[in-house]
């Protein structure tokens, strides 16, 4: 499922980046050694959105094209509601797709999330669940958010073809 981001859509996937970005900020602005393992369970969040928004189909496609079409709707009424802008639809990453070895690996990171789900604490959760959901977004547009799709991507499928050829 392939669904075109809106400027609605982007600022509801900006929005966990900011929240979780203002409040480690808030925590750590003033102290000399920043706490930056706070950020790790985002930051997977966020690559795990990318590469589940780069399945083509399956469920991790259609999960993720249903993120985007949620972030779209909500973002719309939102940016209409708020500041009277019109909903504009927004250029996609030019990515190339997931190989086989690539998809298997993305398969198994999920599978490492679901291994330690219980493991892990509620506030870890919410940050790896609120970063999928700005990587499923704002992680494939043109901008700035999609170059983590141009360098992650080519990445994994490099890895994956290379493991799965080596088997």
């Amino acid at each position: 499922m392939n669904v075109t981001l809106t400027a609605g859509g982007i600022l509801v996937g900006l929005a966990p980046l900011v929240w979780y970005g203002v409040r480690w900020g808030k925590a750590n602005i003033k102290s000399k050694t920043k706490n930056w393992k706070e950020l790790i369970p985002l930051v997977y969040g966020f690559a795990l959105g990318i590469l589940g928004a780069m399945c083509v189909g399956g469920l991790l496609g259609k999960l993720f094209g249903r993120v985007r079409q949620t972030s779209n709707a909500v973002g719309d009424k939102a940016l209409g509601t708020t500041t009277g802008a019109d909903d504009t639809a927004i250029a996609g990453a030019h990515v190339q797709p997931l190989t086989t070895g690539g998809s298997i690996l993305v398969v198994l990171a999920f599978l490492a999330l679901v291994s330690i789900w219980k493991k892990i604490g509620k506030d870890e959760i919410r940050m790896i669940g609120s970063g999928a959901f700005s990587g499923s977004t704002v992680g494939t547009t043109a901008g700035i958010g999609g170059t983590g799709a141009l360098t992650l991507v080519p990445f994994v499928n490099s890895l994956g073809n290379s493991l799965l050829h080596s088997i």
